[in-house]
């Protein structure tokens, strides 16, 4: 019998792989085809899709995305300050979108949910912990500066802080 760990390092027996503990993810599969009413992705094959597929579908949902942006509750933080920010604004913007939108072609359910100017600062709250944590990482590939993470206890969230 197999013993695999999740992410809480709790020990689960006879599990082929560690079960996801994200709320948003359906505990069962959805049905094949069935299409988001909030985005128009498309689930098939067990991923929600960008692409479209032939015919109708009898099943709309709310993918994990649309989901997570009617709840207001994001996946992910990323928080942009210090004195560089304010002279390099547009640049740094651009760079966050660009990479949303390349994330984007190989994750539809990763998306920024909002961006918030407010006392020269930047915050943009995503979908999922992954892509807040890409959206940092390239922000400081190209403007240099501190970059910090900080994970919620159940590692369902993170927060990127970013200054320079």
């Amino acid at each position: 019998m197999a013993r695999v760990s999740n992410r809480e390092g709790v020990e689960e027996k006879g599990l082929r792989s560690v079960r996801s503990l994200d709320v948003y993810l359906p505990k069962r599969g959805l049905p094949e085809g069935a299409i988001c009413k909030g985005c128009g992705i498309v689930y098939h094959n067990k991923r929600w899709q960008v692409e479209t597929l032939p015919g109708e579908s009898n099943c709309e949902v709310l993918c994990p995305a649309c989901q997570r942006i009617e709840d207001h509750n994001p996946g992910g933080v990323v928080t942009l300050s210090g004195p560089y920010l304010a002279s390099h604004r547009d640049e740094i913007l651009n760079t966050i979108k660009q990479q949303e939108a390349k994330s984007r072609g190989k994750n539809p359910i990763g998306r920024i949910m909002e961006i918030k100017e407010e006392g020269g600062q930047i915050t943009v709250t995503t979908t999922e912990d992954k892509l807040a944590q890409k959206l940092g990482r390239e922000v400081y590939k190209s403007q240099k500066g501190e970059l910090h993470y900080q994970w919620s206890h159940d590692q369902r969230m993170v927060r990127v802080e970013w200054m320079r």
